[in-house]
């Protein structure tokens, strides 16, 4: 779509900070190679001069049996199938963490995560890595999340994709300016003609083989909250989303974290992964991580180590080993995280 169709405030696209680098092969004795989105392959065919892309999701293929405000948000509850075809129904939502989070001022963030092809169970149940940069409580909390993320009923497949998500009210509504994922509702401003929210990506990481992560920094810029990836401005939400107590002019906490959604009448827990499926102990070229990690303290752009207090909801399924006072020359603040589960721990 033309840039200049998108609704704005004053009816202009802001610039970006002035700071773009490429996202680069890390080096040391962890290596690890960007992964790539579907518009910077090579053979990408990008749209015209003036134009940015707009993810067109497959509605033939999304067919949960629920409203659009349950469709938008981030937990609908549905009529759902499994990878191989089999319906079910669903109902009781329980979201499950290995989470940390740092209580600090604080104007933006950055970091790396580790991709991998992570298994999903069920069409309504999501796997998840992101940062979330939020401000508030209760029904006054706000948030600006990014991450990785595969989740069926919101895509139409079993793969991973790049995906924003924001809220005004505490996830309780909803919709254009009110909160939602990717471009699903109005809000998001698209500037970069290659990223976009709900990219594919590829290729991912292996067991044993090449790692590959992408790198993700949010950054409060000239009133928008800017979203970079892998050295890439791709666009951002103008802060007149939010209010005075919540993202207008700042975060009061930076997290980073794997979520899974787990739903259904079943009793038992389900089976869908959380990064790569595997336990930090398990650790470089099987377990998830996410590295380099920083938070920005003001509004000059200082960038200091994040150092964030880590919590599992469920230790024996989902968890996250944190490093955050690591003095790693090449990973600085990290911390590995997933789980699978359902096992005999966690039944």
């Amino acid at each position: 779509m033309p840039i200049e169709s998108q609704p704005t405030d004053d009816g202009h696209i802001a610039e970006p900070p002035s700071e773009n680098r490429p996202f680069e092969r890390a080096e040391g004795d962890r290596p690890a190679e960007p992964t790539r989105f579907e518009l910077e392959h090579p053979h990408a065919e990008l749209g015209p001069p003036g134009t940015v892309p707009l993810l067109r999701l497959p509605v033939e293929k999304i067919t949960p049996d629920v409203g659009l405000n349950d469709w938008l948000a981030k937990d609908p509850y549905a009529t759902t199938i499994t990878p191989t075809g089999e319906l079910t129904t669903r109902a009781a939502t329980a979201h499950k963490y290995g989470s940390s989070a740092q209580s600090v001022t604080a104007y933006g963030t950055s970091g790396n995560i580790n991709v991998w092809p992570t298994f999903v169970e069920y069409s309504d149940e999501f796997s998840l890595g992101q940062l979330n940069l939020t401000r508030g409580s209760g029904t006054g909390q706000q948030t600006v999340e990014v991450g990785h993320q595969v989740y069926k009923d919101l895509y139409g497949d079993w793969v991973p994709h790049l995906f924003i998500f924001y809220t005004t009210n505490g996830y309780t509504q909803s919709g254009d300016n009110l909160g939602g994922y990717n471009q699903n509702v109005s809000g998001w401003v698209q500037v970069s003609n290659t990223l976009f929210p709900g990219a594919l990506s590829s290729p991912l990481s292996t067991f044993g083989g090449t790692q590959y992560q992408m790198g993700l920094k949010v950054q409060l810029w000239l009133g928008n909250w800017w979203i970079q990836v892998n050295g890439v401005w791709m666009g951002y939400y103008p802060a007149t989303l939010f209010n005075s107590s919540g993202l207008r002019s700042q975060a009061d906490a930076v997290l980073w974290y794997g979520e899974v959604v787990d739903t259904g009448n079943d009793p038992a827990t389900t089976r869908t992964d959380m990064g790569s499926g595997r336990w930090p102990y398990q650790g470089w070229q099987q377990c998830a991580y996410m590295n380099n990690l920083l938070y920005q303290s003001d509004t000059l752009g200082t960038m200091l180590p994040y150092r964030g207090l880590a919590w599992s909801s469920h230790p024996n399924c989902y968890t996250l080993e944190d490093h955050f006072a690591s003095e790693d020359p090449s990973w600085g603040s990290y911390c590995w995280w997933g789980g699978s589960g359902r096992n005999s721990s966690c039944p």
